[in-house]
């Protein structure tokens, strides 16, 4: 196994950081030494021909590459007709506040929503799919998989059509 050795830019602060695969994972996922922004690098999409680092395929090598926040267009929430796109890795939900710290901010009056209320992980497999579990985080409140009770320490799967509720509000897990 050869450690692979890639550059990215933290999508927040544009701090660039050398990440190291040394382990022959499919994604590190890592906190920026910066600004402390939750990063993801997918090496599973990265291919060598020639010596060169290239990413899915392309011509030509890649010097840096964009990390962590990429749209993954594979699976989103739905609230009230408003679509919230998760990417891959460790998604943090909450309600949306000048105070949150949530990955993805859900736009309620809902109180009994906590900031930073439960994480959505979607993982890829290596059939191309997707694996998405949620569980709670920083929450005082309520979270439901269609109507059943989260426990603290559950690790729920999601399908495509499950009810998420955080507090009083309802999302829809999708996946295209």
């Amino acid at each position: 196994m050869i450690p692979q050795t890639i550059n990215i830019k933290c999508p927040s602060c544009g701090v660039i950081l050398s990440v190291t695969n040394s382990k022959n994972e499919d994604e590190k996922r890592f906190a920026c030494p910066k600004c402390g922004k939750r990063l993801v690098v997918p090496f599973y999409r990265l291919k060598h021909e020639d010596g060169e680092t290239q990413l899915d395929g392309k011509s030509g090598s890649q010097a840096t590459q964009m990390c962590g926040d990429e749209i993954q267009q594979s699976c989103y929430l739905e609230c009230k007709g408003q679509k919230y796109e998760l990417s891959i890795g460790g998604n943090i939900i909450g309600r949306k506040a000048d105070t949150s710290a949530a990955d993805v901010q859900i736009e309620t009056v809902d109180m009994f929503m906590s900031r930073e209320h439960a994480v959505v992980n979607v993982r890829r497999l290596p059939n191309g799919g997707l694996k998405v579990d949620v569980t709670n985080h920083k929450n005082k409140n309520s979270t439901k998989i269609n109507g059943i009770l989260l426990q603290d320490g559950d690790a729920i799967v999601l399908h495509d059509g499950d009810t998420v509720e955080l507090g009083k509000t309802k999302l829809t897990f999708h996946t295209n």
